[in-house]
């Protein structure tokens, strides 16, 4: 599915705009959680979930549960965040910031299950928080910035706490590679 026209852009913006907002250098590293406190949209993680819902915890113990990794919720009319804190701590952050795109956009909530069991999702609204939670992530100054630095995937995945297959994905759909050459000719 195609993202409307402008809308890398706006994402590159939105990363700009929350660094700045929250005192980091464009380049450097956003914590979702933080922008997850600055935004004021709670963060709950899946285990505590569990732990008082009897319904929940038998719901998402079951096969292929673990393959849950979050979701935007509303609480008392107010959206919060879900995720799987069974994951590892890059994943959560991806899987955060993904979430967290959904309440920046201001992307409408859906049903998480259509009436047969399948979940149910707007493609559009998915393949926007595909693109800009990474772009928070990995803002495209700070993919620069890695190739300025000479960095390798593992010491970048390791700085921006995210995993190495994001970083190679925000190098590669910025062209910091490229763009870092023809800058040096």
């Amino acid at each position: 599915m195609a993202l409307r026209r402008g809308f890398k852009s706006e994402a590159n913006q939105f990363a700009r705009e929350f660094r700045q907002e929250l005192g980091i250098t464009l380049h450097g590293p956003l914590c979702p959680w933080r922008l997850a406190q600055h935004l004021h949209v709670p963060v709950l993680k899946l285990s505590e979930i569990v732990k008082k819902n009897a319904r929940a915890a038998y719901f998402l113990t079951q096969d292929g549960c673990r393959e849950f990794s979050g979701a935007t919720i509303n609480i008392r009319n107010r959206r919060g965040i879900v995720v799987n804190d069974g994951h590892s701590r890059k994943r959560q952050a991806a899987d955060l910031s993904h979430e967290l795109s959904h309440c920046i956009l201001h992307h409408r909530p859906v049903e998480p299950t259509a009436r047969i069991g399948i979940r149910s999702y707007d493609p559009l609204q998915e393949e926007e928080a595909n693109w800009l939670g990474p772009a928070l992530l990995v803002s495209e100054e700070a993919a620069l910035w890695i190739v300025r630095q000479g960095l390798s995937r593992p010491d970048a995945s390791d700085h921006f706490s995210v995993s190495e297959e994001l970083i190679q994905m925000r190098l590669n759909l910025t062209g910091a590679y490229r763009r870092i050459k023809i800058g040096s000719v």
